[in-house]
């Protein structure tokens, strides 16, 4: 059974070939005419996390990751972070020589000025100027406490620790298990 409708499907493909090909065409110029119709007054909206938000986020997740534990129960996590969010900016260098030959002097001397100036790049969207972000780096884990109800069992302490220090990037020295009361 499965078989033919293999079959029936590829006999459908290679009748219909072209016709799939043209709508497949029509479709794209459509999704790609589609952005003129767009208002372009909206503006983006961007998820911005603050050092707090995004703690409590890695907290959630890693929560959620440590309670399918076999063995490990009831799970409340706390991370420490070392510093917030840092955006590096696109920076431009724009370098000036300067080269003056003395010819009032007998000795035939030259001079070579070079300048550097450094500025960052700003981009313009619309009437705003905003500078160009090359990388954003998120705060860095500086510890994490995990306390949870199996963690008498040394095999569930192990196995909290390696998922915490491949989750986050943390050395298990860093990572604190503790059993839950």
């Amino acid at each position: 059974m499965n078989d033919v409708l293999k079959e029936k499907i590829q006999l459908i493909l290679v009748k219909n070939r072209i016709n799939i090909i043209l709508i497949m065409g029509a479709m794209g110029i459509l999704l790609l005419s589609a952005e003129d119709l767009l208002p372009k007054d909206k503006k983006v909206i961007s998820e911005e996390f603050t050092a707090s938000q995004y703690q409590q986020e890695m907290e959630a997740q890693l929560e959620s990751l440590l309670s399918m534990v076999n063995g490990a129960g009831k799970v409340k996590v706390m991370i420490t972070l070392e510093g917030g969010k840092e955006n590096i900016y696109a920076w431009q260098e724009k370098k000036s020589v300067d080269e003056k030959s003395n010819t009032d002097s007998s000795d035939d001397s030259f001079t070579k000025r070079e300048t550097y100036e450094n500025e960052i790049v700003m981009v313009t969207n619309g009437s705003e100027k905003t500078a160009l972000i090359e990388k954003t780096m998120e705060p860095v884990v500086q510890g994490v406490v995990v306390v949870c109800q199996g963690a008498d069992d040394i095999k569930v302490i192990s196995d909290i620790t390696n998922a915490v220090s491949v989750a986050l990037n943390v050395t298990s020295n860093r990572i604190c298990v503790i059993k839950m009361h």
